[in-house]
């Protein structure tokens, strides 16, 4: 899928889903940035200038680990494609990679806090590799993954 196509699909799942539900809550993170995480979303220690957060995602599917990534930096954006998400401009890249038994996709939205500060949202799904089973778990739901991401990327603000 290129990156125009993924760009599109992210467009019409942003325009096309409810607003947030029940139980959600609001995150604190670095620069003053805020999100809204879902019912089972955890935030766990990763690495200096790197928050991550555990996404929650039902069992018994390909999907193995649903998570986002929040790192903050000081200097040039990382490089990406122009998307407006409200009144916010973000950088978007889109990556796949394969590892021993696993796939990766990432969704990665960079935007500017200031005129040196910017942020980053990662989002990556890891799934298993269909073949690594002799009886395969069915695939994920795709549409109610990238509805959940989002969410979370509509509920973005910063600044404070």
């Amino acid at each position: 899928m290129g990156v125009w196509s993924v760009i599109a699909a992210l467009v019409v799942v942003l325009l096309s889903f409810p607003s947030l539900g029940e139980g959600w809550i609001t995150f604190r993170g670095p620069y003053g940035v805020t999100l809204c995480l879902p019912p089972g979303g955890a935030v766990v220690p990763h690495a200096a200038g790197v928050v991550r957060v555990e996404l929650p995602f039902p069992s018994g599917t390909l999907l193995t680990e649903l998570f986002l990534l929040l790192e903050a930096g000081t200097g040039p954006l990382p490089p990406g494609n122009p998307v407006h998400i409200g009144s916010r401009e973000f950088l978007f890249s889109h990556t796949e990679e394969g590892a021993a038994g696993s796939r990766y996709e990432s969704f990665q939205y960079a935007t500017s806090l200031d005129e040196r500060n910017w942020i980053s949202l990662r989002f990556v799904i890891h799934t298993a590799n269909p073949g690594m089973f002799p009886s395969p778990p069915p695939s994920y739901d795709r549409g109610a993954v990238l509805s959940l991401l989002c969410e979370i990327l509509r509920s973005f603000s910063a600044g404070g």
